[in-house]
């Protein structure tokens, strides 16, 4: 059964690069369009990083929450051997929602319309109004605006961490490593389902990636300061 959940996930991500395959054959013939997806050393380090990141932020999340008295939400966890329960939420994580996902907004149309910053301020936008139709514990049109704030922030996250190392593997980290994190820690720190735990999530991703950015800038500078004295 594990076997066949991420071959059958992994459909997905199959379907979707002969989608990217056949954009650049046809509405991108002739501009050199790069899907980012070369796996080195630095490109696996960098998705590993971002993982680790997720865990970090929902348990940021979980102090913030229990130290306003607002823990809970506690469904129980799946049952089932490990290894099944492992395969089910990697599988969805990444094989279904982040690899593919990814790969679209942060590798084909991040790259299509140039690395421009049109094409940055589109593929967070985008990314985030689609997310109007998803089912995350919404209940009214209100919840569905406010749960906005969590792929806006990720999104924003995974731009950055997508332009800073170049390879959209690390983006590819921010988004499944958010949803293994949500699945795996959600029940066992006992974190709301609802606005408060959205908000949260996403200011904190939000200002993950800002951060980065602006660690990533200090070390352009020093590196032309360098370069300029040498």
């Amino acid at each position: 059964m594990a076997v066949f959940m991420l071959l059958f996930y992994g459909v997905a991500t199959i379907l979707v690069l002969m989608l990217c395959y056949a954009l650049r054959r046809t509405l991108d013939r002739g501009r050199r369009v790069s899907l980012h997806l070369r796996l080195d050393r630095r490109a696996l380090l960098w998705m590993v990083g971002m993982v680790l990141v997720a865990i970090a932020v929902n348990l940021a999340v979980a102090g913030i929450v229990h130290a306003l008295g607002l823990a809970g939400g506690n469904e129980g966890m799946p049952n089932g051997p490990w290894w099944f329960i492992a395969a089910a939420i990697f599988s969805q994580g990444f094989l279904l929602q982040g690899i593919p996902e990814e790969i679209i907004w942060r590798g084909w149309l991040f790259s299509s319309l140039g690395e421009t910053r049109f094409a940055a301020v589109s593929s967070v936008l985008v990314f985030t109004v689609l997310h109007l139709v998803s089912q995350g514990g919404q209940q009214n049109l209100l919840d569905h605006i406010i749960y906005l704030t969590i792929p806006c922030g990720f999104a924003v996250v995974a731009l950055i961490v997508r332009m800073v190392s170049g390879s959209t593997w690390a983006a590819i980290g921010v988004h499944g490593g958010f949803h293994v994190a949500d699945d795996l820690l959600t029940d066992r720190l006992q974190l709301p389902v609802g606005s408060v735990t959205w908000v949260l999530q996403g200011l904190i991703w939000a200002a993950v990636g800002l951060l980065i950015l602006v660690f990533h800038r200090r070390r352009q500078r020093l590196a032309a300061l360098t370069g300029q004295s040498c």
